[in-house]
């Protein structure tokens, strides 16, 4: 059983290789060049991945380091649609980009202070009391 899943395994990454930075980043700008906006994070993958198709090598990409690279490399800028989450939920990190939030805060009558949103300086991302949780990404291309 396991030294089946290890020829499994050994076939698989025969088959397919994690693209590098630089080969992700050049079938990005292909991909802008062509296409002004991308109505989502799975579209914008499947066209990147048709770039990354070299012969019979075949490389992979997550959607997740596909919009980070994007955002980070100024490619493009992100339209985020959300919900609603668990307000108990403490933010440090941006769920898009990954950056640090900046906590806007306000003072209260008594004198405490109290955040009441959170924004990424790098994506746009905010969150106020209610907390918004990511669910569709539309980019549009920035222009070169």
């Amino acid at each position: 059983m396991v030294r089946e899943k290890l020829n499994t395994r050994n076939r698989i990454s025969n088959w397919m290789k994690v693209a590098t930075r630089e080969q992700v980043i050049r079938a990005l700008r292909k991909v802008f060049e062509e296409n002004r906006v991308i109505s989502s994070q799975k579209r914008l993958r499947e066209l990147v991945s048709s770039y990354l198709k070299k012969g019979e090598e075949v490389y992979h990409v997550s959607e997740e380091r596909l919009r980070k690279l994007a955002i980070k490399e100024k490619l493009a800028t992100v339209e985020i649609y959300s919900r609603e989450g668990n307000p108990e939920k403490i933010l440090a990190k941006c769920p898009v980009c990954g950056s640090n939030l900046d906590k806007i805060k306000n003072l209260t009558i008594w004198g405490g202070e109290v955040t009441i949103e959170y924004v990424c300086q790098t994506c746009g991302y905010w969150s106020g009391k209610k907390k918004r949780i990511p669910t569709k990404y539309v980019f549009h291309a920035l222009s070169r």
